[in-house]
Protein backbone atom coordinates (compact mmCIF):
# COMPACT_ATOMS: atom_id res chain seq x y z
CA UNK A 1 0.00 0.00 0.00
CA UNK A 2 1.35 3.55 -1.03
CA UNK A 3 1.85 5.82 1.90
CA UNK A 4 -0.55 8.41 0.44
CA UNK A 5 -3.15 5.93 0.70
CA UNK A 6 -2.70 5.82 4.48
CA UNK A 7 -2.19 9.78 4.80
CA UNK A 8 1.63 9.87 4.67
CA UNK A 9 4.38 10.56 2.70
CA UNK A 10 7.99 11.23 2.71
CA UNK A 11 10.69 13.87 2.53
CA UNK A 12 14.01 12.66 2.10
CA UNK A 13 17.13 13.98 4.11
CA UNK A 14 19.22 12.26 2.16
CA UNK A 15 22.66 11.83 3.80
CA UNK A 16 24.32 8.47 4.19
CA UNK A 17 27.10 7.27 6.13
CA UNK A 18 29.74 5.47 4.91
CA UNK A 19 31.92 2.89 6.71
CA UNK A 20 35.58 3.27 6.48
CA UNK A 21 37.12 0.23 4.29
CA UNK A 22 38.42 -2.41 5.41
CA UNK A 23 35.11 -3.24 6.35
CA UNK A 24 35.47 -7.11 5.60
CA UNK A 25 38.39 -6.95 8.11
CA UNK A 26 36.45 -6.25 11.15
CA UNK A 27 33.51 -8.16 10.42
CA UNK A 28 35.24 -11.79 9.07
CA UNK A 29 34.50 -14.31 11.43
CA UNK A 30 36.80 -15.74 13.77
CA UNK A 31 38.32 -19.50 12.70
CA UNK A 32 39.36 -21.92 14.91
CA UNK A 33 38.11 -20.60 17.87
CA UNK A 34 36.84 -22.77 20.11
CA UNK A 35 32.80 -23.23 20.48
CA UNK A 36 30.90 -21.93 23.18
CA UNK A 37 29.86 -24.79 25.96
CA UNK A 38 26.43 -25.48 26.76
CA UNK A 39 23.55 -23.61 27.84
CA UNK A 40 23.23 -23.64 31.44
CA UNK A 41 19.99 -25.89 32.67
CA UNK A 42 17.02 -23.68 31.96
CA UNK A 43 15.88 -25.24 35.55
CA UNK A 44 18.93 -23.54 37.45
CA UNK A 45 18.00 -20.46 38.91
CA UNK A 46 20.31 -17.65 38.39
CA UNK A 47 20.60 -14.43 40.80
CA UNK A 48 20.13 -11.34 38.86
CA UNK A 49 20.11 -7.79 39.56
CA UNK A 50 17.87 -4.96 37.04
CA UNK A 51 20.75 -2.05 36.09
CA UNK A 52 18.02 1.07 34.68
CA UNK A 53 14.57 1.24 35.01
CA UNK A 54 13.53 3.14 32.59
CA UNK A 55 10.37 1.69 30.40
CA UNK A 56 12.53 -1.53 29.13
CA UNK A 57 14.36 -1.91 32.38
CA UNK A 58 10.99 -1.96 34.47
CA UNK A 59 9.52 -4.31 32.31
CA UNK A 60 12.14 -6.57 31.96
CA UNK A 61 12.44 -6.21 35.75
CA UNK A 62 8.60 -7.14 35.56
CA UNK A 63 9.49 -10.41 33.91
CA UNK A 64 12.26 -11.36 35.73
CA UNK A 65 9.90 -11.53 38.68
CA UNK A 66 7.71 -13.59 37.04
CA UNK A 67 10.31 -16.03 36.34
CA UNK A 68 10.81 -19.18 38.73
CA UNK A 69 14.43 -19.84 37.14
CA UNK A 70 15.15 -16.14 37.94
CA UNK A 71 15.88 -14.73 41.27
CA UNK A 72 15.48 -10.63 41.59
CA UNK A 73 17.78 -9.60 44.13
CA UNK A 74 18.44 -6.07 43.31
CA UNK A 75 17.89 -2.88 41.37
CA UNK A 76 20.11 0.35 40.61
CA UNK A 77 19.14 3.68 38.81
CA UNK A 78 20.47 6.96 39.67
CA UNK A 79 17.24 8.55 39.28
CA UNK A 80 16.63 10.33 42.83
CA UNK A 81 12.83 9.70 42.37
CA UNK A 82 13.00 5.43 42.53
CA UNK A 83 16.47 5.61 44.74
CA UNK A 84 14.97 3.63 48.12
CA UNK A 85 11.78 2.59 46.76
CA UNK A 86 10.37 -1.23 46.43
CA UNK A 87 10.51 -2.44 42.84
CA UNK A 88 6.84 -3.78 43.76
CA UNK A 89 5.63 0.24 44.04
CA UNK A 90 7.44 1.16 40.71
CA UNK A 91 5.48 -1.67 38.95
CA UNK A 92 2.54 -1.00 41.03
CA UNK A 93 2.44 -4.76 41.92
CA UNK A 94 0.14 -4.05 44.67
CA UNK A 95 2.40 -5.95 46.99
CA UNK A 96 6.31 -5.63 48.20
CA UNK A 97 8.91 -7.34 46.82
CA UNK A 98 11.98 -6.54 49.24
CA UNK A 99 13.81 -5.49 46.56
CA UNK A 100 14.70 -1.71 47.20
CA UNK A 101 15.89 0.35 44.28
CA UNK A 102 19.76 1.80 45.35
CA UNK A 103 22.02 4.40 43.61
CA UNK A 104 25.39 2.95 44.35
CA UNK A 105 26.02 0.57 41.90
CA UNK A 106 29.32 -0.33 42.75
CA UNK A 107 27.80 -0.84 46.72
CA UNK A 108 25.16 -3.02 45.31
CA UNK A 109 26.71 -5.46 43.30
CA UNK A 110 29.41 -6.05 46.25
CA UNK A 111 26.85 -6.69 48.54
CA UNK A 112 24.85 -8.95 46.62
CA UNK A 113 26.86 -11.03 44.41
CA UNK A 114 24.13 -11.48 41.73
CA UNK A 115 25.51 -13.82 38.94
CA UNK A 116 23.97 -11.77 36.17
CA UNK A 117 22.92 -8.43 35.14
CA UNK A 118 19.87 -6.95 33.34
CA UNK A 119 21.40 -4.00 31.44
CA UNK A 120 19.26 -1.35 30.27
CA UNK A 121 20.78 2.53 30.43
CA UNK A 122 22.25 3.32 27.08
CA UNK A 123 22.27 2.75 23.17
CA UNK A 124 26.04 3.98 23.47
CA UNK A 125 29.16 1.64 24.43
CA UNK A 126 30.75 4.70 25.06
CA UNK A 127 28.01 5.78 27.80
CA UNK A 128 27.81 2.46 29.23
CA UNK A 129 31.62 1.76 29.59
CA UNK A 130 32.16 2.28 33.19
CA UNK A 131 29.21 0.15 34.34
CA UNK A 132 30.23 -2.97 32.01
CA UNK A 133 33.59 -2.53 33.47
CA UNK A 134 32.27 -2.33 37.64
CA UNK A 135 30.84 -5.49 36.57
CA UNK A 136 33.28 -7.12 35.05
CA UNK A 137 35.32 -6.07 38.16
CA UNK A 138 32.85 -7.58 40.49
CA UNK A 139 32.53 -10.66 38.70
CA UNK A 140 29.28 -10.41 36.67
CA UNK A 141 27.84 -11.57 33.71
CA UNK A 142 25.84 -8.39 31.73
CA UNK A 143 23.23 -9.13 29.36
CA UNK A 144 22.81 -5.59 27.79
CA UNK A 145 20.14 -3.71 25.47
CA UNK A 146 22.83 -1.19 24.38
CA UNK A 147 22.50 -1.72 20.68
CA UNK A 148 25.89 -0.58 19.79
CA UNK A 149 27.35 -4.15 21.68
CA UNK A 150 25.59 -5.54 19.19
CA UNK A 151 29.24 -6.00 17.18
CA UNK A 152 30.85 -4.06 19.63
CA UNK A 153 34.33 -4.11 17.60
CA UNK A 154 32.45 -1.89 14.88
CA UNK A 155 32.06 1.44 15.65
CA UNK A 156 33.91 1.59 18.82
CA UNK A 157 37.17 -1.02 18.54
CA UNK A 158 39.65 0.04 20.73
CA UNK A 159 36.43 0.67 23.30
CA UNK A 160 36.10 -3.59 22.68
CA UNK A 161 39.30 -4.39 23.05
CA UNK A 162 39.09 -3.08 26.91
CA UNK A 163 35.50 -4.62 27.90
CA UNK A 164 36.62 -7.69 26.21
CA UNK A 165 39.88 -7.61 28.16
CA UNK A 166 38.29 -6.59 31.64
CA UNK A 167 35.52 -9.31 30.93
CA UNK A 168 38.11 -11.97 30.53
CA UNK A 169 40.35 -10.55 33.67
CA UNK A 170 37.03 -10.85 35.79
CA UNK A 171 36.20 -14.40 34.66
CA UNK A 172 32.24 -13.02 33.32
CA UNK A 173 30.51 -12.70 29.73
CA UNK A 174 29.06 -9.15 28.58
CA UNK A 175 26.56 -9.70 25.78
CA UNK A 176 24.75 -7.10 24.02
CA UNK A 177 20.88 -7.66 22.60
CA UNK A 178 17.51 -7.44 21.78
CA UNK A 179 14.97 -6.94 19.20
CA UNK A 180 16.20 -4.32 16.62
CA UNK A 181 18.86 -4.94 16.57
CA UNK A 182 19.12 -8.31 17.94
CA UNK A 183 16.37 -10.49 16.68
CA UNK A 184 14.10 -8.96 13.84
CA UNK A 185 16.46 -7.77 11.76
CA UNK A 186 19.54 -10.04 12.01
CA UNK A 187 19.44 -13.11 14.33
CA UNK A 188 16.05 -14.47 12.55
CA UNK A 189 17.52 -14.19 9.41
CA UNK A 190 21.20 -16.19 10.60
CA UNK A 191 19.23 -18.84 12.02
CA UNK A 192 17.13 -19.47 9.10
CA UNK A 193 19.96 -19.82 6.92
CA UNK A 194 20.54 -23.53 8.97
CA UNK A 195 18.30 -25.03 6.64
CA UNK A 196 19.74 -23.61 3.59
CA UNK A 197 22.42 -24.64 0.97
CA UNK A 198 24.04 -21.33 0.40
CA UNK A 199 22.72 -18.08 0.63
CA UNK A 200 23.16 -15.07 -2.10
CA UNK A 201 21.52 -12.10 -0.62
CA UNK A 202 19.19 -11.10 2.19
CA UNK A 203 16.39 -8.62 2.57
CA UNK A 204 15.05 -7.85 6.08
CA UNK A 205 11.37 -5.61 6.26
CA UNK A 206 10.23 -4.34 9.49
CA UNK A 207 6.90 -1.74 9.84
CA UNK A 208 6.49 -0.55 12.98
CA UNK A 209 3.12 1.55 13.73
CA UNK A 210 4.83 4.31 16.59
CA UNK A 211 2.09 4.83 17.85
CA UNK A 212 1.60 1.91 19.27
CA UNK A 213 4.65 2.02 21.38
CA UNK A 214 6.03 3.76 24.08
CA UNK A 215 6.64 8.00 24.54
CA UNK A 216 10.19 7.49 24.76
CA UNK A 217 10.51 5.55 20.68
CA UNK A 218 8.13 7.84 19.80
CA UNK A 219 10.12 10.70 20.74
CA UNK A 220 13.21 8.92 19.23
CA UNK A 221 11.73 8.68 15.95
CA UNK A 222 11.36 12.30 15.92
CA UNK A 223 7.02 12.00 16.09
CA UNK A 224 5.76 15.65 16.72
CA UNK A 225 8.57 17.39 15.35
CA UNK A 226 9.60 19.83 12.06
CA UNK A 227 11.37 18.74 9.43
CA UNK A 228 14.10 21.48 10.57
CA UNK A 229 13.52 19.95 14.29
CA UNK A 230 14.14 16.59 13.18
CA UNK A 231 17.69 17.46 10.71
CA UNK A 232 19.23 18.77 13.71
CA UNK A 233 18.58 16.03 15.89
CA UNK A 234 19.45 13.54 13.46
CA UNK A 235 23.04 15.52 12.96
CA UNK A 236 24.15 15.09 16.38
CA UNK A 237 24.45 11.36 15.52
CA UNK A 238 22.30 10.29 18.79
CA UNK A 239 18.80 10.19 17.24
CA UNK A 240 16.75 7.89 15.14
CA UNK A 241 16.65 4.20 15.31
CA UNK A 242 20.11 3.02 16.68
CA UNK A 243 21.86 -0.32 15.61
CA UNK A 244 21.07 -0.55 11.74
CA UNK A 245 24.74 -0.77 10.91
CA UNK A 246 25.54 -3.24 13.28
CA UNK A 247 22.69 -5.75 11.94
CA UNK A 248 24.34 -5.18 8.43
CA UNK A 249 27.48 -6.07 10.24
CA UNK A 250 26.23 -8.83 12.34
CA UNK A 251 24.44 -10.88 9.10
CA UNK A 252 27.64 -10.32 6.99
CA UNK A 253 30.05 -11.79 9.77
CA UNK A 254 26.87 -14.48 10.52
CA UNK A 255 27.29 -15.73 6.93
CA UNK A 256 30.70 -15.26 5.79
CA UNK A 257 29.97 -12.59 3.43
CA UNK A 258 33.16 -10.60 2.19
CA UNK A 259 31.38 -6.85 3.02
CA UNK A 260 33.68 -4.24 1.78
CA UNK A 261 30.96 -1.39 2.49
CA UNK A 262 28.20 -1.03 4.99
CA UNK A 263 25.91 2.46 4.35
CA UNK A 264 22.60 3.66 5.81
CA UNK A 265 20.25 6.42 4.86
CA UNK A 266 17.57 7.27 7.15
CA UNK A 267 14.42 9.64 6.09
CA UNK A 268 11.57 11.24 7.80
CA UNK A 269 8.33 10.23 6.92
CA UNK A 270 5.90 13.10 6.94
CA UNK A 271 2.50 13.33 8.07
CA UNK A 272 -0.25 14.26 5.93
CA UNK A 273 -3.17 13.98 8.10
CA UNK A 274 -3.78 13.70 11.75
CA UNK A 275 -2.57 11.40 14.22
CA UNK A 276 -3.22 10.92 17.74
CA UNK A 277 -1.57 8.45 20.18
CA UNK A 278 -1.75 8.47 24.07
CA UNK A 279 1.01 10.69 24.24
CA UNK A 280 1.30 12.82 21.31
CA UNK A 281 -0.72 14.21 18.83
CA UNK A 282 1.63 14.61 14.94
CA UNK A 283 -0.68 17.29 12.55
CA UNK A 284 -0.39 16.83 8.90
CA UNK A 285 3.18 18.89 7.95
CA UNK A 286 4.37 17.17 11.00
CA UNK A 287 7.37 14.43 11.25
CA UNK A 288 5.26 11.11 11.74
CA UNK A 289 8.73 9.00 12.39
CA UNK A 290 11.36 7.43 10.28
CA UNK A 291 12.36 5.71 6.94
CA UNK A 292 15.71 4.11 7.89
CA UNK A 293 17.49 1.50 4.87
CA UNK A 294 20.88 -0.38 5.81
CA UNK A 295 23.01 -1.67 2.83
CA UNK A 296 25.66 -3.90 3.04
CA UNK A 297 28.21 -4.13 -0.58
CA UNK A 298 30.23 -6.83 -1.96
CA UNK A 299 31.97 -5.01 -4.76
CA UNK A 300 29.22 -2.77 -6.21
CA UNK A 301 26.64 -5.37 -5.34
CA UNK A 302 24.05 -5.15 -2.40
CA UNK A 303 23.97 -8.15 -0.90
CA UNK A 304 22.37 -7.45 2.67
CA UNK A 305 19.63 -4.71 2.59
CA UNK A 306 17.12 -3.89 5.51
CA UNK A 307 14.87 -1.59 5.16
CA UNK A 308 12.88 0.01 8.84
CA UNK A 309 9.53 1.31 8.98
CA UNK A 310 9.48 3.24 12.39
CA UNK A 311 6.39 5.73 12.30
CA UNK A 312 2.93 6.83 13.48
CA UNK A 313 0.37 5.34 11.06
CA UNK A 314 2.57 2.87 9.51
CA UNK A 315 0.09 0.78 7.57
CA UNK A 316 0.75 -3.36 7.71
CA UNK A 317 3.07 -3.82 10.92
CA UNK A 318 5.21 -7.06 10.31
CA UNK A 319 8.52 -8.38 10.63
CA UNK A 320 9.61 -10.22 6.82
CA UNK A 321 13.14 -12.21 6.43
CA UNK A 322 13.50 -12.67 2.63
CA UNK A 323 16.77 -15.38 1.75
CA UNK A 324 18.00 -15.56 -1.73
CA UNK A 325 18.55 -19.15 -1.05
CA UNK A 326 18.70 -22.73 -2.09
CA UNK A 327 15.83 -23.62 -1.00
CA UNK A 328 15.03 -20.07 -1.02
CA UNK A 329 13.24 -19.04 2.59
CA UNK A 330 10.39 -16.60 3.23
CA UNK A 331 9.63 -15.61 6.42
CA UNK A 332 6.64 -13.44 8.12
CA UNK A 333 5.58 -12.14 11.41
CA UNK A 334 2.13 -10.62 10.83
CA UNK A 335 1.71 -7.98 13.07
CA UNK A 336 5.02 -7.53 13.36
CA UNK A 337 7.12 -8.26 16.58
CA UNK A 338 5.80 -6.39 19.56
CA UNK A 339 9.16 -4.70 20.35
CA UNK A 340 8.68 -3.23 23.97
CA UNK A 341 7.42 -6.96 25.28
CA UNK A 342 9.74 -8.68 22.87
CA UNK A 343 13.02 -6.73 24.29
CA UNK A 344 11.93 -7.06 27.64
CA UNK A 345 11.68 -11.31 27.09
CA UNK A 346 14.44 -11.09 24.97
CA UNK A 347 16.78 -9.86 27.49
CA UNK A 348 15.51 -12.14 30.60
CA UNK A 349 15.12 -15.26 27.97
CA UNK A 350 19.36 -14.29 27.47
CA UNK A 351 20.40 -14.74 31.35
CA UNK A 352 20.85 -18.29 31.36
CA UNK A 353 23.23 -18.65 28.53
CA UNK A 354 24.99 -15.54 29.19
CA UNK A 355 26.11 -17.44 32.60
CA UNK A 356 27.20 -20.11 30.85
CA UNK A 357 29.06 -18.39 27.90
CA UNK A 358 32.63 -18.19 28.15
CA UNK A 359 34.08 -14.74 29.47
CA UNK A 360 34.89 -12.10 27.27
CA UNK A 361 32.83 -9.34 25.20
CA UNK A 362 30.48 -11.76 23.14
CA UNK A 363 27.84 -10.86 21.24
CA UNK A 364 24.56 -13.21 20.03
CA UNK A 365 26.75 -15.26 17.73
CA UNK A 366 28.77 -16.55 20.58
CA UNK A 367 26.14 -17.73 23.06
CA UNK A 368 23.60 -20.35 23.17
CA UNK A 369 20.49 -19.15 20.70
CA UNK A 370 18.44 -17.94 23.38
CA UNK A 371 14.67 -19.95 24.27
CA UNK A 372 12.47 -19.44 26.79
CA UNK A 373 12.73 -19.56 30.54
CA UNK A 374 10.45 -20.24 33.15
Amino acid sequence: MCPECVGISRATVGARLFVPAPVATILAPVRGAKPAPPQLAMTSVVRAVSFGLGPIGLAAARLALQKRTVQLVGAIDIDPNKIGKDLGDLLDLGRKTGVIVEGNAEAALKRLQPDVMLHCTSSFMPMVKDQLLLAARCGVDVVSSTEELLVPEFQHAALAKELDAAAKAGGVSLLGTGVNPGYAMDFVAVVASAVTFDVQAVKCTRVVDAGTRRLPLQKKVGAGLSKQEFDQQMATGRFGHIGMRESVALLAKALDFPVDKIEQSVEPVIATSEHKTQFLTVHAGQVAGIRNHGYGYVGKRVVLHLDLSMYVGAPDPRDEVVLESTPPIHLKFHGGIAGDQATAAILVNNLHGVVAAQPGLRTVLDVAPPRLCR
